[in-house]
């Protein structure tokens, strides 16, 4: 994928964000290949001031009633965009066709739609020295982990070797930031010490405010996503933590990090990498 400049990217994060496969990736894809392109960002169309509001009135919200789209470059399916959390069918279809047009893709056509579900999309992009094929397979379901399966499952059904998912929309999601992923599966057990698993927070300085929601399985894989105004793409990955010293891999954007963390009190990491310092504040435990 490559970022658009509409997704104005906050400045100030780059001092404070750490483990955030996704600022610096300017390309994001599995296979490198920067053709790859999705629009989910609400600030694609809207200012951040009205995104800050649509987050504020969108918050709790029950699922019912709400729909979800994704549209799809009829010329080329590794450029797409989605909708989520919207009031009717035609305002999904029409917003998921409007964000692809922001990211200058105009032939878009809306693939996958529904209430009350999640959409999944998957893409492979094979490279040659003659050519360069992509594969791709879409899914839904009634949670986002069953809408990645069967993307993922479709894709792979096409003899394609470097399936990775792009987007999992879910008609519930706020409209206002970009959709997570599921945290991957599978993974090394004892990867990721203790006090590094869980779910952890970053505030975000810059338009709006916000913060970035990383999820760590203490199996090493890890799930990343910005509920903030920055333009950051969620991001799935594996990462490794042990003994004060980190390493990340990026499955579905181009990044590659390492360093070290401190715990300098309960629920609380200073970690130090590319990207400087940051401060991540602890919200949940995962002991699985």
């Amino acid at each position: 994928m490559t970022m658009q400049a509409r997704f104005f990217p906050a400045q100030s994060l780059c001092a404070v964000a750490i483990f955030a496969a996704a600022l610096l990736a300017t390309s994001a894809h599995p296979q490198n290949n920067s053709s790859l392109q999705l629009g989910d960002a609400c600030q694609l169309t809207q200012s951040v001031q009205s995104c800050a509001n649509l987050a504020r009135t969108s918050a709790g919200r029950p699922a019912s009633g709400l729909f979800a789209a994704l549209a799809i470059s009829a010329s080329d399916n590794g450029k797409l965009a989605a909708a989520h959390g919207q009031t009717s069918q035609a305002a999904a279809n029409a917003l998921a066709l409007a964000n692809c047009r922001a990211i200058g893709v105009n032939d878009c056509k809306v693939g996958r739609w529904g209430q009350n579900v999640c959409l999944g999309f998957a893409v492979s992009i094979t490279v040659t020295s003659s050519y360069t094929k992509t594969d791709s397979g879409a899914g839904q379901g009634t949670d986002r982990a069953t809408a990645e399966a069967q993307a993922m499952s479709e894709c792979q059904g096409t003899g394609a070797k470097n399936c990775a998912v792009r987007a999992t929309p879910c008609a519930a999601d706020n409209p206002a930031y970009p959709s997570p992923l599921p945290l991957p599966a599978g993974g090394t057990p004892g990867a990721v010490e203790a006090g590094v698993a869980g779910t952890w927070e970053l505030d975000i300085d810059g338009p709006g405010g916000g913060r970035w929601v990383w999820q760590v399985s203490p199996n090493g894989t890890y799930e990343l996503h910005s509920e903030a105004f920055d333009g950051t793409p969620s991001n799935i990955g594996v990462i490794t933590a042990k003994g004060g010293r980190y390493t990340i891999h990026a499955w579905n954007i181009v990044w590659d990090d390492s360093g070290t963390y401190t715990f300098p009190s309960s629920g609380t990491m200073v970690a130090v990498g590319k990207l400087g310092i940051g401060t991540w504040h602890k919200i949940a435990q995962d002991d699985e």
